[in-house]
């Protein structure tokens, strides 16, 4: 058998189309080493499935082959692909670090109808590769590939998002109604004074000659919201679903698009709980030296997750689990995964993933997760634990947890459980959200989700009249990055606590979630300047909040416009 020279260098070059851009994403992530391992991977399916199947189409020597029709060798082509293709995805899958059990998972139908349209390609690039337009083809598709390599740094350089220049150093805001969420009050007659990044003053009186003023008049001021759950390192927010355009932007931009979405939504404060542990302990970094721009990023570097357990078998794929996880399979196992995330980081915060979310095949043992949350302990950091049922949340909150994510999940309230949360008042996050998006993942009827979302409005509200502390997160991208921290404030109102409630959870007690307790979260001296402008009263309406005038990072207008400069 024999392949034509023309199919094979269109094959490479189709194949190999994707290459730069898989380069420039793996090098952003995680290194250029990395990255040119991409090269083999990708190619090896030229090795398993294009040629195979070029040879075929291409004809044999054997005489009783060379008389079959064409269409005799195409279907014949198709058949022989299917293996192809499975065969091709079994050797591919774990080149890449990944698995391929499409038994397992009862999904092979949804690879099987794929195959046509793989086979297709195949079969079209054979046959054009044998008319006149061969040589333009392969000049166009070398063309896109080589343009490839330069097209992730046009996008790049078009998505940046950068601080403001030049850098103000002293800002007076003046005539500003300052919302007082703790004490349900609005403060009027007072100047805001900040210095470098911190408020230094809240009083009366007209600054001198040397601060720059802006004029807030009639409008509100209130700290900047601040969102304890977020993963910020995905192309793909999954009520949107894939949308090319935003993939790239965010893949190549240091996941500009998120950090701007936040900012824009008046959310200064943001805690990655979970992704590529050192490019987010980068980006934290590089937001803290102001060599890029977003809300202030603390994160927790590596989860701890059990072998088999979610996120690596659910919804990670290899190389993120790879960066994203400490595979606590033993005590030892774990207290190295952890000793290393600490000297990659530090991170603030460790993240346990104690439920399985129903779909991983192991959750990480109660023993387990109280000595990791000791080892936080001893290392005075706070320990976080996913959780779904009540006696997940009982393990999380007997341990010590700080606080413990996900109760939309949480139908009923045992005795026991309320009797540990009156004796610990530990932190709660709902993230109803989050829980509304894997409702409608599972097609469940509106009338049903809206059902399933009362009681466990119910339920947030029995918890904090047991003393939990309720706090307010996304765990985007379940939900959008930035506009969907709304919506989580309106499922809060639609739960019926307060207006004050809800702002004081979204500042307040969220700062003191992640351990910013004495410096986020209040207009007062001494705290940094993060702050939202908004045109209305945000203790009357708090939709308001979804359009701020402008949003404060560090004492610099970073989104919206200034009402007025003096």
């Amino acid at each position: 058998m024999h392949i034509p020279r023309k199919f094979l260098l269109m094959s490479v070059l189709l194949v190999a189309l994707p290459l730069p851009t898989l380069f420039w994403m793996t090098f952003e992530g995680s290194g250029s080493m990395e990255g040119l391992e991409t090269i083999p991977r990708w190619l090896s399916l030229c090795l398993f499935f294009w040629w195979p199947l070029g040879m075929l189409l291409s004809g044999s020597k054997a005489p009783a082959f060379e008389r079959r029709s064409r269409w005799v060798r195409f279907f014949a082509g198709y058949a022989l692909s299917i293996p192809l293709y499975f065969l091709s995805l079994f050797v591919v899958y774990p080149a890449f670090g990944a698995s391929f059990h499409p038994l397992a998972h009862g999904i092979w139908r949804v690879y099987l109808t794929a195959t046509p349209q793989f086979y297709l390609i195949v079969f079209a690039v054979h046959y054009l590769m044998r008319t006149r337009v061969a040589r333009p083809a392969l000049i166009v598709t070398a063309v896109f590939f080589v343009a490839g390599f330069f097209l992730p740094l046009w996008l790049s350089a078009q998505a940046s998002f950068n601080w403001p220049k030049p850098t103000i150093s002293r800002v007076a805001i003046e005539g500003a109604r300052i919302v007082d969420a703790e004490s349900d009050k609005i403060v009027e007659g007072k100047t805001v004074y900040i210095e470098n990044g911190r408020i230094t003053a809240v009083a009366g009186g007209a600054p001198d000659a040397g601060w720059t003023r802006i004029d807030a008049s009639g409008h509100y001021l209130l700290p900047g919201l601040i969102d304890v759950h977020t993963h910020l390192q995905s192309p793909v927010e999954v009520r949107a679903g894939f949308q090319f355009g935003y993939f790239m932007r965010s893949t190549m931009s240091s996941w500009a698009p998120q950090r701007r979405a936040y900012l824009e939504s008046g959310v200064t404060t943001v805690r990655d709980l979970g992704g590529p542990a050192k490019s987010s302990f980068r980006m934290r970094r590089e937001i803290e030296e102001k060599q890029m721009l977003g809300p202030r990023l603390l994160t927790a570097g590596r989860l701890v997750t059990s072998p088999r357990g979610h996120p690596v078998s659910t919804i990670w794929n290899a190389g993120v689990s790879r960066e994203g996880a400490i595979l606590a399979s033993d005590e030892r196992t774990m207290i190295e995964g952890l000793d290393r995330n600490l000297a990659d980081g530090p991170p603030d915060v460790v993240k346990f993933v104690h439920g399985t979310i129903g779909r991983a095949k192991e959750e990480l043992s109660p023993a387990l997760l109280a000595r990791g949350i000791a080892w936080a302990r001893e290392h005075r950091l706070s320990a976080v634990v996913h959780a779904e049922t009540p006696l997940e949340f009982e393990d999380a909150i007997r341990a010590g947890a700080t606080g413990v994510e996900h109760a939309a999940y949480l139908d009923t309230l045992p005795p026991s459980l309320v009797a540990l949360v009156r004796e610990n008042r530990p932190f709660i996050d709902p993230t109803f959200g989050e829980f509304e998006t894997d409702m409608i993942l599972r097609k469940m009827p509106q009338a049903k989700r809206d059902a399933e979302l009362t009681r466990r409005y119910e339920v947030a509200h029995e918890l904090a009249r047991a003393g939990a502390r309720i706090v307010i997160g996304t765990d985007a991208p379940l939900v959008a990055y930035g506009t969907g921290y709304h919506d989580e404030l309106d499922h809060f109102v639609r739960a019926c606590f307060g207006n004050a409630d809800i702002l004081a959870m979204a500042t307040v007690v969220n700062a003191a979630y992640v351990g910013r307790a004495a410096d986020l979260g209040k207009v007062a001296a001494g705290y940094r300047a993060d702050l939202v402008l908004a045109r209305d009263n945000p203790l009357e309406d708090l939709k308001t909040l979804r359009h701020p005038l402008w949003t404060m990072r560090d004492g610099q207008i970073v989104a919206g416009k200034v009402p007025g400069n003096k």
